[in-house]
């Protein structure tokens, strides 16, 4: 399975292995968050995470590609990240707002769904603790 999505990311443009690492874990603890969710707690609280968890995993989908692709420029890289950073900001607010005011998404499931890139740096963060990088 996970050559599968290796495969899938390196496609896209993720060259980095540990840069698919980071993307891979993130879609995957948003699907184990979205079957403990579905299991243990009702429907308001399953819609608001499962919305956080494809809000954050889609932000750090594109951010990630952005970010690899950005590295190698120049200059003039400070203008197409802080584009993205906008319409990333205001698409994520437009469609917090709705999960909250109409689909009545709980608000603390919403946040869960967001932390789930804090829990996926952290964990990438313990399994870089124990190796021995090159200095320059």
């Amino acid at each position: 399975m996970n050559t599968l999505v290796e495969n899938f990311l390196y496609k896209r443009g993720f060259v980095l292995p540990k840069v698919r690492f980071l993307v891979r874990n993130q879609f995957y603890l948003s699907i184990l968050g979205l079957f403990v969710f579905i299991i243990f707690f009702p429907v308001p609280w399953i819609v608001g995470f499962g919305i956080g968890a494809l809000l954050g995993s889609l932000n750090f989908y594109f951010m990630a590609r952005l970010a690899q692709e950005l590295v190698h420029i120049a200059k003039g890289a400070a203008t197409p990240l802080l584009f993205s950073f906008y319409v990333r900001l205001i698409l994520t607010g437009l469609v917090l707002y709705v999960a909250i005011v109409y689909w009545n998404a709980n608000i603390f499931a919403l946040l869960l769904g967001l932390s789930v890139i804090l829990l996926n740096v952290l964990i990438f963060g313990i399994t870089l603790v124990g190796q021995k990088f090159k200095e320059a």
